[in-house]
Parts: structure tokens; sequence; C-alpha cells
């Protein structure tokens, strides 16, 4: 998880108790679950799976660039 919450702060934003994404005061619709070697982003409404890929900040940061169109400040 330390790999995760240093890149999602890189974007000011961090997990929230059930793995969801928050940025600022908004608590986003995706969740972070690890599985395995491998991390899920998934829907935390319909449970599903938007994106995967290797425990890597890249991972993370390929996953917030595409799917909102973040940028590093």
């Amino acid at each position: 998880m330390e790999k995760i919450l240093a890149a999602l702060a890189q974007y000011g934003a961090t997990l929230g108790l059930q793995g969801q994404i928050k940025r600022g005061d908004k608590t986003l619709g995706v969740c972070v679950a690890i599985k395995g070697k491998r991390i899920r982003f998934e829907s935390s409404t319909s449970g599903n799976l938007l994106a995967s890929g290797p425990i890597a900040e890249s991972t993370v940061e390929k996953f917030v660039e595409s799917f909102w169109m973040w940028t590093k400040p």
C-alpha cells in the first residue's frame, strides 16, 4: 500500500478507509484493492474492474492520468 499512497500523494490524493480514492474533500467512485501481486481499480458502486496492473507507482500514475486526466503539479 505504501507505493499506492506515495503515487496518489503526487496528485494530492489519498485512500479512504474502504480503499476509495479521495482527492480534496471528494470521495471518488473508485476503490483500490490488492489481489495477489496486482493492483485492481474497481468501481465502488458496481464492483466492476476498471484497470489492473503490477503493484508499482507507475500503475497508479497511468490509471489516474488516463481515467481522470490528472497531472502532477
